[in-house]
């Protein structure tokens, strides 16, 4: 049965969510809301849409649509899952799922009050690379893991809404950084302290910061560390990551379809499905999840736990000392 999804907010992502996602046309059936209509029908005649609509309220009332995909700026999140929890409308969330951890935890009481589907849209943990990483991990060929790397460069220069701490709820490691934040804790468990620096400044006149490395410790003793900057300089490769247990390492990019592991002197290459950024498998998960009447793979739950950890790096870096996650 298709789902009829509408992606509130048309930004820039947006457009990338759509254009991967109107592949899965006879899946989902793909409607676009915006506060200016002319946008809203310019993105569903660009990607195959039924319909589109000049508010979210009007949008919320279709009985053609199901679910919603919140693609807005972080501030927006909580009004608009309001509003799709009201409309009994399942809920697809941009991480993070909030920027502060009261509109999260309001946002998770909404849905399940309403008794609605709420997953939050980390396609990074769908990558078909994080998922062997996964396997990997869980099936012992690394032994005991000891250290998660993750490291990413990236030129870019914030403006509007995302170069404005009090909308974005911070700057980078809150907007980008917290795919990497969620990926650490996904591979290697959630960290129970964590100390945060904040890098030199690449650009002038930013609100909030453009460089961040975090380190992490498990309660099992796994080290994290995260490097994770929006650089002036040129596009580098991939993100990557390594992580490294008694019996072997493994590294990987986040994707690519490759993934390798390195014992000694030994060293193996896994080819692994071409899946750039994991949205496709996300949304099947999500529609899946609503099929079958049960939790998705990526719950408001954990989703305020990848805030909380992000959050606390804030707190860590103004403070300059470490801090222990709740």
């Amino acid at each position: 049965m298709s789902l009829g999804l509408c992606v509130m907010g048309c930004g820039s992502f947006a457009s990338i969510f759509a254009q991967t996602v109107k592949t899965l046309r006879g899946e989902i059936d793909l409607y676009f809301a915006s506060r200016d209509l002319s946008r809203a029908q310019e993105y569903s005649g660009r990607f195959n849409g039924i319909d589109a609509f000049g508010s979210y309220g009007s949008a919320a009332a279709d009985s053609r649509i199901d679910a919603i995909y919140i693609c807005t700026p972080h501030h927006l999140h909580l009004e608009l899952a309001s509003l799709a929890a009201r409309w009994g409308k399942h809920i697809l969330v941009e991480k993070p799922i909030a920027g502060m951890l009261e509109d999260a935890r309001a946002i998770t009481a909404q849905a399940k009050k309403a008794g609605v589907n709420l997953m939050v849209a980390e396609n990074y943990r769908f990558l078909s690379v994080v998922q062997k990483a996964k396997e990997l991990v869980d099936d012992g060929t690394l032994g005991r893991l000891r250290l998660i790397q993750v490291q990413e460069q990236y030129p870019f220069e914030p403006s509007g809404w995302r170069n404005q701490a009090e909308l974005n709820g911070g700057g980078v490691f809150i907007d980008g950084g917290i795919h990497k934040a969620s990926v650490l804790a996904y591979l290697a468990g959630r960290p129970d302290q964590v100390y945060a620096v904040a890098v030199e400044p690449g650009r002038q006149g930013l609100e909030a910061e453009d460089g961040i490395v975090l380190m992490t410790r498990s309660a099992q003793g796994v080290v994290g560390v995260i490097n994770h900057s929006w650089s002036a300089g040129l596009v580098t490769a991939r993100p990557w990551v390594s992580i490294a247990g008694t019996r072997a390492t493994i590294y990987f990019e986040l994707g690519m379809p490759w993934l390798k592991i390195v014992d000694g002197s030994s060293e193996e290459v896994i080819e692994l499905a071409d899946d750039h950024r994991g949205l496709v498998p996300m949304v099947r998960e999500f529609h899946q999840s609503i099929s079958e009447a049960r939790d998705p793979s990526m719950t408001g739950e954990q989703g305020i736990e990848d805030l909380a950890l992000v959050l606390k790096a804030y707190e860590s870096m103004r403070l300059g000392v470490p801090v222990s996650l709740d």
